[in-house]
């Protein structure tokens, strides 16, 4: 049975006109076989309504009556908006104008394009991509959605599986990173899945008449251009590819290490105490190095290939303790947090984010807002033990711990970064410092311990060390994590399922509760 269609109301100019009357069923079935439905989905930003302008604008001007719709999502990644197009020839209007419908219909969709591959998923499970009918275009690239970032583990969806399921539930599937084809032309991606759109030759129109849309538009053309070219390009090399789903997902090859090199004495020092460690770890653990020169100084880094000298030269448990015992001894207090402010490579990222010119100014506004924990644990340890628990004291750092902003384009806001920046000098005296170094030396020593018995368990120990991340309350939950982990090792040795167990335990839930269950049975 045809779908019932709705008629928009006629208006003066406008290239979407309404029948006078219902058609019969046979002339709707001949609107059904002629018309071409389109299905966009975009997220906020992306130029989904300039694609679907682009669209109706060639098809109009190529003979063809357009209507768009369009249904907005309820916030930027919380919901794509929906455009739909429906095309049909003006050639085959009859005595009576066609009704296009204004949504689309599960099953009835000849083309649906994605601007990101979880969308592509959603477009499937909604019911518009069928195997019987539907070319699927949809960048493989990741915008991160709101459930995926509230995860406190690593909560994303299966990028591999989604492309698998889109192939699967298509006619055609054309997928790659269109996101990175626009930014390497200096474009959006619209442009892109405009090029891919083109590829596909499902629209009854020349490539020329797609690069003259964009021409038409007068917005951007040469980089619209460049981009829609090299998408075209990339979209033919994906059809002519016998497997070429498999091949695109698979993982990167593992990008060649740059060369390590010192050009101090005591940086040559750590180079060659680095060169000593198994060499699949020597990369990391040279990572772990410049960065903890960086955070503190040479001895700081010289402290942390100490600790890594006390393990067993075993390469996989050596590379999970180089990755995160760095991350752990680098923790994000807040000089480091100016100190990364007033880089001026992040100035120079900024500006070329932003596409400023050398003649323009850059306006940059920084957001904190401190803890009086934060404030206490730059004090020297018993000062911030004793101001921690003063009421007095937490009534005058509360003063102080509100949400503030400052300009670092302006000298005043650039100094009091600056000046914070410079309290490392005194961090291994600080509270926070000591405090961190006994939660972390009481890993290390565990990890060490279970390495002697029990290799495997010693690795999925160190892999906890991953609990451990962020600042504030973030970070303090993956210490309680981690911290209770150890004590339950300390309490009666566990294999090392059992620690894969409890490590699935700790990201079950935000506050714990499934760790300490699972550690009570």
């Amino acid at each position: 049975m045809a779908r019932p269609r709705v008629a928009p109301p006629a208006r003066r100019g406008d290239r979407y006109a309404a029948a006078p009357a219902r058609p019969s069923t046979s002339e709707e079935c001949a609107v059904s076989a002629a018309s071409i439905r389109i299905v966009i989905a975009a997220l906020g930003g992306e130029g989904g309504g300039v694609l679907g302008k682009w669209i109706a604008d060639m098809a109009d001007r190529n003979g063809y009556q357009t209507q768009t719709t369009s249904v907005p999502g309820v916030a930027q990644r919380t919901g794509a908006t929906i455009y739909y197009l429906e095309l049909f020839p003006r050639s085959a209007v009859a005595a009576a104008s066609p009704v296009l419908s204004m949504f689309p219909a599960p099953g009835d969709v000849d083309l649906v394009i994605c601007s990101e591959i979880v969308e592509a998923g959603r477009m499937v499970q909604r019911g518009f991509v069928t195997p019987q009918r539907t070319t699927l275009i949809s960048s493989t690239h990741r915008s991160y959605g709101i459930a995926e970032k509230q995860h406190w583990a690593d909560g994303s969806a299966d990028k591999l599986a989604i492309a698998t399921v889109c192939r699967d539930s298509a006619k055609r599937f054309i997928g790659f990173d269109m996101q990175e084809t626009a930014r390497a032309h200096d474009s959006v991606i619209n442009a892109a899945l405009f090029g891919a759109i083109a590829a596909t030759e499902l629209l009854p129109f020349a490539r020329e008449a797609f690069e003259q849309t964009i021409r038409d538009g007068k917005i951007a053309v040469e980089s619209n251009l460049a981009t829609f070219a090299a998408s075209f390009e990339r979209a033919l090399a994906f059809n002519s590819s016998s497997d070429n789903v498999v091949e695109l997902f698979e993982p990167a090859a593992t990008p060649v290490a740059a060369p390590r090199t010192a050009t101090t004495a005591s940086g040559r020092a750590l180079l060659a105490r680095v060169e000593q460690l198994p060499e699949s770890a020597q990369a990391l653990a040279w990572l772990g190095v410049e960065r903890l020169a960086d955070y503190q100084d040479h001895a700081y880094a010289a402290s942390y290939l100490d600790m890594l000298e006390t393990l067993p030269r075993d390469p996989q448990l050596l590379e999970e303790m180089a990755r995160y015992l760095a991350l752990w001894m680098a923790f994000e207090d807040l000089p480091r947090v100016a100190q990364l402010k007033i880089r001026s490579s992040r100035f120079a990222r900024y500006r070329q984010e932003v596409k400023a010119g050398a003649d323009q100014p850059l306006h940059m506004v920084e957001f904190l807002h401190p803890r009086v924990e934060e404030f206490c644990g730059l004090m020297p340890r018993r000062l911030g033990q004793w101001a921690l628990g003063s009421a007095l004291m937490g009534k005058l750092l509360g003063l102080f711990a509100k949400p503030r902003h400052f300009r670092t384009n302006h000298l005043s806001g650039f100094l009091v970064f600056y000046l914070v920046a410079g309290l490392r000098r005194f961090r291994r005296g600080s509270l926070a410092f000591h405090e961190e170094q006994q939660q972390r030396q009481r890993w290390v020593d565990a990890v060490a311990a279970l390495a002697g018995e029990d290799l495997a368990a010693a690795r999925e120990l160190a892999h906890c060390g991953r609990f451990v991340k962020g600042y504030s309350d973030t970070r303090e939950r993956g210490l309680r994590r981690v911290n209770l982990i150890v004590e339950a090792l300390q309490q009666r040795p566990r294999s090392a399922a059992e620690i894969v167990a409890l490590r699935q335990q700790a990201v079950a839930d935000e506050d714990g509760s499934a760790l300490r269950a699972a550690l009570a049975s």
